[in-house]
C-alpha cells in the first residue's frame, strides 16, 4: 500500500540514514525533521505514517498527543532502543500503530511499516520471549498473594514498580517521587533481585500477573491509578 512517511528523529545521522532507506522504497513521499513543530506537514489531513525516533518517554508522549489532536488520520510508529512493556502500552494508548525495536534489519523495518500502512498494528516479537520467561499467570489469588509476600517489597519499592508498569524512565520516576535518579536505580535493582527477573519489562509483566492480589497490598490500586493517570494524561 502506497503511503507517505513523516520522520521525527533527533539524531541527525540516524535521520539521514532513515530518509535514504525510506526514500528508496515505494512511499509517496518522505519528510523528515528533528521535532514535531519543525515538520512541514501537508495541507490535507492525510498524513500517512509518522515514524518517531525519540528516546525520551515524555517527549515521545508529547508528540503522540500532538498527533492525536492535530493529525488524527496519521499512523504513528515508535522506534525504540529496547522493549519496555509499560512504555509500549502507554504509546498504544496514545494512538501508536506500531512499536518497533531498532534491532531489525532494513528489510524487517520496511516490512513492518508496510503492514502498518495497510492497517495492521505491530509489536516486537521479543515480547513473546518476555512472557515465556515469567512464571505462568494462571495461579490463583492465594498463590499470587504468597508470591507477593515472598518478594517482601517495601512501600517505596512498590511505588517504583508501579512507575515501571506505567512505562516511566528512571529520570521521571525520580522526579515524581522527589528523590535522586541514583536512588531509583538502587530501588530498581532491588526489585529485580527480590522478584527474580532480569529486566524492567519482566518486572512489569510479573506485577501484571499478580492481578487482584495487588489491590490489597501497600495501597497498590490507589498508587497505580495515580501513576498511570499522570503518565497517560499529563503530557
Amino acid at each position: 500500500m502506497r503511503s507517505s512517511v513523516t520522520l521525527i528523529c533527533q539524531n541527525a545521522i540516524a535521520r539521514e540514514g532513515l530518509v535514504r532507506i525510506l526514500s528508496a522504497e515505494d512511499f509517496t513521499s518522505v519528510e523528515a525533521a528533528c521535532e514535531y513543530d519543525a515538520v512541514n506537514w501537508p495541507a490535507s489531513d492525510e498524513t500517512g505514517l509518522v515514524v518517531i525516533d525519540v528516546p525520551e518517554h515524555d517527549k515521545r508522549d508529547e508528540i503522540l498527543d500532538s498527533i492525536a489532536s492535530g493529525r488524527p488520520s496519521a499512523r504513528p510508529v515508535i522506534l525504540a532502543d529496547s522493549l519496555e512493556l509499560g512504555a509500549m502500552l502507554s504509546c498504544f494508548r496514545k494512538g501508536a500503530h506500531g512499536y518497533i525495536i531498532k534491532d531489525l534489519d532494513c528489510d524487517g523495518l520496511l516490512a513492518s511499516l508496510r503492514l502498518i500502512a495497510a492497517g495492521q498494528k505491530i509489536v516486537p516479537p521479543s515480547i513473546i520471549e518476555e512472557f515465556e520467561n515469567q512464571v505462568p499467570s494462571f495461579e490463583g489469588h492465594d498463590a499470587s498473594e504468597e508470591s507477593l509476600s515472598r518478594a517482601n517489597l517495601s512501600n517505596r519499592e512498590t511505588d517504583v514498580l508501579c512507575c515501571l508498569m506505567a512505562g516511566l524512565s528512571n529520570k521521571l520516576i525520580a522526579r515524581k517521587l522527589d528523590v535522586s535518579e541514583a536512588t531509583i536505580k538502587v530501588h530498581v535493582k532491588a526489585i529485580l533481585r527480590k522478584i527474580k527477573v532480569g529486566n524492567r519489562t519482566q518486572a512489569a509483566i510479573w506485577a501484571t500477573s499478580k492481578g487482584s492480589a495487588l489491590t490489597s497490598t501497600h495501597n497498590w490500586a490507589r498508587r497505580q491509578a495515580d501513576v498511570a493517570a499522570e503518565a497517560v494524561g499529563s503530557a
